[in-house]
């Protein structure tokens, strides 16, 4: 389907679907107001056609008004796509818009913003760069040219200005689709515009609900939903249904153009369709040659109407499918062999009496062309590498032909190292895949350079390698993994000789995970080494002592005094406000551990204050959580709930802490403690809903503390409401099947509680959570404070309060 989105004909109208999609777009035009649509339903059921007529319908009704229309689509082109594919899409797709359906200076406009907001997406749309200036492919390019001296922002930045400046002169219509492949960058973006952007934009994000299920983790695409649910509550989440019997009988008549049916075939074919669209098109494509044998999955029919195809024709789609679900027609010639106008011969017929391919949007001088269908294109894949010396060796020439193209954009970097991994090329790939993670953590795409880290340790394993992946495995929580990482790249350094400043660098990594994972003897060690090594005063000294400052505030043996001499210590040596923002911080909260709250009053003021002169979202985050937990200990409970909803408005704008939010995690304790108890029970499902897998033990072992919390101030009736209204939230399907099987484990380990029972102990007899995450825990519910009873009995808010 070309990015375009031209009106399919239609083979069968989802009318309430398209009325309802359409009347959001009418909203946003009339009113100005942005609306959000998260569209659901199992692969063949219709969406693609559905969003194609819902784009092409828009842009006839509002195209006076100066709609624009983008769509963009998540592909599972190889073994790593690129970050951002859909985004990159849906910015060509909205150029061609403005370049079809209004006069020339639209566009111009349009190029002219990219130039001025987006520089650094201009290498995603060609056509920009060539109206701005010849030969200009990325922002870097751009602002060296002279024409814009201005600092370039981060891309998210860059993107929301850019839209925000689009909405200035018209409507937009953003549709992104098969997000169930988008990577987490591409998925976290989407998120922070739906959540950021104010104005006439609507937005339609579609995927397949099944590709979303695991069994270890839960999908970015999962947490992105309730995000977006959560805090904008008019979002709308349509399932896509299967369709009647009376309609899917409807759709084969209109699939077969005009050629006689016979009621028996359509029966069959409405039986054996199960009423999803794209099985019903494909039985009615094969006729009654497909009137053997019935097929039981779809799978088996798509491969049956590809059987039909002749076996040159099936080679070539196979091949066409290795370079991608979309396709440049001279790399197809290359690989197959043929000269190039053979192959457009070809693809026509594919086209045109078989429709398994369509043309797309060209990428700058390539044309290209899309599979039929994504499952087509997994199905052409799998019998391809079932030949895989073929397979391997079309990905060595495929090789060849990409690194012989000059200027390789991200897009590029990362589909070339994903190649080279199939090709077999060991040295390429490990090489290609750690320049690719490199350029990934840059742009902030986390959970792409962890993948491609990993590739590169798996083919070249080196200390920048295995460095890299610790830093990407850091920076998502997973602090057990990024331990084992750094203590692999300093295996390395036997053969390598590394930088000391880098090395340095990932000892303070290796020791922040240490501490993360509570191990509390090797942080120690490994700081006294880091500290022998760099004993002059420097930012890699004032880090050391700022982690040993925590550790004295939060490690097994509690020295407030230390801690706060520590980050004085800290605060003088660095001259990074960041770190000085964290000393500050610390030393508030070690005030708080010593039963000081006015002085820890004073010193996370001084945090907050210093954080907002980074300019960094994460440490203005970080400090305003650390005033939250002040208030929260002193049962300053009014104050508490405003800044957790500041923090929720700040990870919402921001992407800030949207894994393991503690701000949500903090929400349910404090209503709790109001006595807003199916508020209370709600919060907390849902950050047990989007916590990352390591996170769960700690999780269960906090709610523990959080019942006990609320039995000690408002007596035992008041959590067996809370009990209660948990079991109510995992059982209305609030949250994923396995983490609501989890709750139910934990609320009878509770409920068979005895009188005068710990919170640590049942968390470790009675949960099964490890005893240094339970600590960890009961240590993070208490903010650290050996006594919160004894601090609140000298504020005077004891259990009455």
């Amino acid at each position: 389907m070309s990015s375009s989105l031209a009106e399919p004909a239609p083979l069968v109208d989802r009318i309430d679907e398209l009325s309802q999609l359409l009347e959001g777009v009418d909203h946003a035009v009339e009113f100005g107001a942005s609306t959000v649509f998260v569209l659901r339903g199992e692969a063949g059921v219709g969406k693609t056609s559905l969003l194609a007529t819902l784009a092409h319908r828009a842009v006839q009704q509002h195209g006076p008004s100066g709609l624009l229309s983008g769509y963009g689509q998540a592909m599972l082109n190889s073994l790593a796509s690129d970050s951002f594919q859909a985004i990159r899409e849906c910015l060509r797709s909205l150029t061609s818009s403005a370049d079809r359906s209004g006069p020339k200076s639209r566009l111009e406009r349009l190029a002219s913003s990219f130039g001025e907001h987006a520089p650094d997406w201009i290498e995603s749309v060609p056509v920009v760069g060539q109206l701005l200036a010849a030969g200009v492919r990325t922002g870097q390019a751009y602002a060296a040219s002279g024409r814009d001296q201005s600092e370039i922002d981060s891309r998210l930045d860059q993107l929301l200005r850019f839209i925000e400046a689009l909405l200035a002169d018209g409507p937009v219509l953003m549709v992104l689709d098969d997000l169930h492949w988008a990577d987490t960058a591409t998925i976290d973006l989407l998120t922070t515009i739906a959540l950021r952007v104010e104005g006439p934009l609507v937005m339609v994000l579609a995927y397949r609900p099944d590709q979303l299920l695991s069994t270890d983790q839960t999908h970015p695409l999962q947490r992105a939903v309730f995000r977006l649910c959560r805090y904008r509550p008019e979002t709308v989440v349509m399932d896509l249904p299967r369709l009647s019997s009376a309609d899917t009988e409807q759709l084969v008549r209109q699939a077969a153009d005009g050629s006689p049916v016979s009621p028996r075939v359509v029966s069959r074919i409405v039986r054996l369709s199960a009423g999803n669209p794209l099985f019903a098109e494909s039985l009615v494509r094969l006729g009654g040659q497909g009137d053997g044998v019935a097929p039981r999955q779809i799978a088996a029919v798509l491969e049956e109407r590809l059987s039909f195809l002749r076996p040159e024709d099936q080679r070539l789609l196979e091949t066409a499918a290795l370079i991608g679900y979309s396709f440049e027609v001279d790399y197809l010639a290359v690989l197959a062999r043929m000269d190039v106008d053979d192959v457009y011969e070809r693809l026509h017929v594919l086209f045109d009496e078989h429709g398994l391919v369509r043309p797309a949007e060209p990428r700058g001088k390539y044309d290209r062309y899309l599979i039929h269908h994504p499952l087509f294109a997994e199905i052409l894949r799998e019998r391809g590498a079932s030949n895989s010396p073929r397979w391997r060796r079309h990905h060595i020439r495929f090789l060849e032909v990409l690194e012989a193209e000059p200027d390789w954009d991200d897009e590029m970097q990362v589909r070339v190292a994903a190649v080279a991994v199939a090709a077999g090329d060991r040295e390429k790939a490990g090489a290609l895949s750690l320049a690719a993670a490199h350029r990934q953590f840059a742009l902030g795409a986390v959970s792409k350079a962890r993948e491609l880290a990993q590739i590169a340790v798996d083919h070249a394993p080196s200390f920048d390698a295995w460095s890299l992946l610790a830093e990407s495995l850091s920076a998502r929580g997973d602090h057990v993994e990024a331990t084992r990482a750094c203590a692999e790249a300093f295996t390395c350094t036997v053969d390598e000789t590394v930088d000391p400043g880098r090395e340095a660098d990932v000892r303070l990594l290796w020791a922040r995970n240490l501490r993360m994972t509570c191990r509390w003897d090797e942080v120690d060690r490994a700081l006294d080494e880091l500290l022998a090594a760099h004993s002059g005063p420097g930012e890699i000294h004032a880090e050391a002592l700022m982690l040993k400052a925590e550790i004295a505030l939060c490690g097994p043996s509690q020295d407030a005094r230390r801690c706060i001499d520590l980050c004085d210590s800290v605060a003088a040596m660095s001259s990074r406000p960041a770190i000085r923002s964290r000393a500050h911080g610390h030393r508030g909260l070690a005030h708080l551990a010593a039963y000081e709250p006015a002085d820890a009053e004073h010193w996370l003021g001084r945090s907050i204050d210093v954080a907002s002169s980074t300019g960094h979202p994460y440490a203005s985050y970080e400090a305003l959580h650390w005033l939250s937990k002040k208030t929260m200990a002193c049962l300053e409970l009014d104050r508490s709930w405003q800044l957790l909803e500041e923090l929720g408005r700040m990870s919402r704008t921001s992407g800030v802490a949207s894994e393991n939010p503690p701000h949500l995690r903090d929400s349910s304790r404090v209503l709790g403690l109001q006595r807003r108890y199916p508020e209370a029970a709600e919060a907390f499902a849902q950050y047990l809903d989007i916590s990352l897998p390591p996170a769960i033990p700690r999780a269960a072992a906090t709610l523990a503390c959080q019942i006990h919390e609320v039995e000690n101030l408002h007596g035992r009736m008041a959590s067996e409401i809370l009990l209660a209204q948990l079991r109510r939230v995992s059982r209305d399907a609030v949250i994923a099947t396995e983490r609501g099987e989890r709750l139910v484990e934990v609320l009878d380990a509770i409920d068979r509680r005895a009188p005068g029972w710990n919170p640590v102990e049942l968390s470790i007899a009675g949960l099964g959570v490890p005893p240094d995450e339970t600590l960890a825990a009961d240590a993070i519910f208490r903010f650290d404070v050996p006594s919160l009873p004894h601090l609140r009995s000298i504020l005077g808010n004891g259990a009455g309060s």
